[in-house]
């Protein structure tokens, strides 16, 4: 049992060294010791150099000796998961701790032009006072929040969202009046060098043409933007 608790340690320990690193972890092959298996399985065997416990598991893996390796791809899912979890417990003990909170939500698209929205949470930790802003991506964490400490929200200035009658802000502040709505500073200015690029002619063609641009490279299936 120590062996594969040795070993999972390292598995886990690489994992987190690939996720502050932003390295993605497979490659097209889950095979160990084949060209473009991934940086996953490039770590391992790396590591089996100076690690013998190592050496002999990987070793054990490619003569095909055992069935257990934990370099599969569920496996590293699954801990990815779990270690997500505890990443989110600890952003929950920290607003809790806090007490007070605000909220903020961002969209990106990734490469299949789909939105991908972000929630952020900003607080202030009391020992040593500091502001402190989490992100994560799910939602069901806000639940588990009271949401009368809730004290700002954030959003660009979409319609939908910062809508003074039917924006989500206006929800959220209908439920808790303290909940106050600050726009996105760098939406905003956006929105004013589009009214002001609208006095000059050519200040239009010029803009037109640059988002025509942008609008053919992002709708292709390979992302060049």
């Amino acid at each position: 049992m120590k062996k594969w608790r040795d070993i999972l340690k390292v598995i886990v320990d690489e994992i987190l060294f690939c996720a502050k690193n932003n390295l993605a972890l497979q490659g097209s092959t889950e095979v160990i010791g084949e060209q473009n298996s991934g940086i996953f399985l490039n770590l391992i065997e790396l590591i089996s150099y100076y690690y013998p416990l190592v050496a002999e598991h990987v070793a054990s893996v490619k003569a095909k000796k055992t069935t257990t390796s934990y370099f599969s791809l569920r496996i590293q899912n699954e801990l990815i998961e779990l270690l997500g979890q505890k990443v989110r417990n600890e952003i929950l003990s920290n607003v809790r701790e806090a007490k007070y909170y605000s909220v903020l939500f961002d969209c990106t698209p990734d490469a299949s032009h789909k939105e991908q929205m972000t929630q952020i949470m900003s607080t202030s930790l009391r020992k040593p006072v500091q502001l402190r802003k989490a992100l994560w991506t799910s939602l069901n964490l806000t639940k588990k929040l009271e949401r009368a400490n809730c004290r700002g929200q954030g959003y660009d200035n979409g319609a939908n969202m910062s809508g003074k009658y039917n924006g989500v802000q206006a929800h959220i502040h209908s439920l808790n009046e303290f909940a106050r709505f600050v726009p996105c500073a760098a939406h905003t200015l956006n929105l004013v060098g589009v009214h002001a690029a609208e006095v000059s002619p050519l200040m239009i063609t010029f803009f037109g043409k640059v988002q025509a641009i942008f609008n053919f490279f992002s709708s292709l299936q390979i992302g060049f933007v």
